[in-house]
């Protein structure tokens, strides 16, 4: 479920849609108008990176195969520069190869086509979830809000839960990725990269940090991972 500030934000932030197939772009530009103040449109990666230097966007949605310059092309060009801005690419091919490449781009979402409303909603979330870490705001969670430029929980009193580095670490991830399942390798992976986990380091983390935001807000599912609704 989106946050009122993730809705906030995305009703202030303009998306940069790029998509060959007109009748395609022009459908799913009145979906995104439902949610996003401004939608730019490309056809192709060329125009793409045009609009992108002259209206500076806060989030882009690309296809992937396009005249001219296709989607990967055109994500690596931007990614020279800027690091940050959130990218979610759109495709009607499961490609292996194009899977395997995107994961490089540090993108939001690979969505295969047709995209589901759901997937949609969901991946424009962790998209302001990005935009609020780097503006500095608030996220509300089930008991309180976390503060994305101090990393400190604050109750429904307003009172400030400090977090270990590794706990605000783990509920960023969690964050960035609101809605999805992420797997107990992914996270462990993310949080000590090329150590090796210490032996239940995980559980450990997520009992304390379910002790200061709230015992319901991060989810278990099953046996294999962890998320945040």
């Amino acid at each position: 479920m989106m946050s009122k500030e993730e809705y906030e934000i995305l009703a202030k932030s303009s998306v940069l849609l790029i998509e060959d197939e007109e009748r395609l772009r022009k459908s799913f530009k009145k979906a995104l108008n439902l949610w996003v103040g401004e939608v730019y449109e490309a056809s192709d990666g060329e125009e793409g990176l045009k609009i992108y230097e002259k209206r500076c966007p806060n989030i882009i949605i690309t296809d992937i195969k396009m005249p001219n310059m296709n989607g990967l092309d055109f994500i690596e060009t931007i990614r020279k520069t800027d690091k940050t801005i959130p990218i979610i690419v759109t495709s009607a091919y499961s490609d292996k190869d194009y899977l395997l490449k995107s994961i490089k781009l540090l993108l939001i979402e690979y969505l295969l086509k047709p995209i589901q409303e759901k997937d949609l909603l969901r991946s424009l979330s962790c998209c302001a979830a990005k935009l609020l870490e780097q503006s500095g705001g608030h996220v509300e969670l089930e008991n309180g809000r976390y503060d994305f430029q101090n990393r400190v929980f604050l109750d429904e009193k307003n009172n400030i839960h400090a977090l270990t580095s590794k706990e605000v670490e783990l509920l960023e991830l969690l964050l960035k990725n609101r809605g999805r399942l992420l797997t107990k390798q992914y996270i462990e992976e993310s949080l000590y990269l090329c150590d090796a986990a210490p032996l239940s380091a995980l559980k450990n983390i997520i009992f304390k940090l379910r002790k200061k935001i709230g015992y319901k807000t991060i989810l278990s599912v099953g046996n294999f991972g962890y998320k945040i609704k």
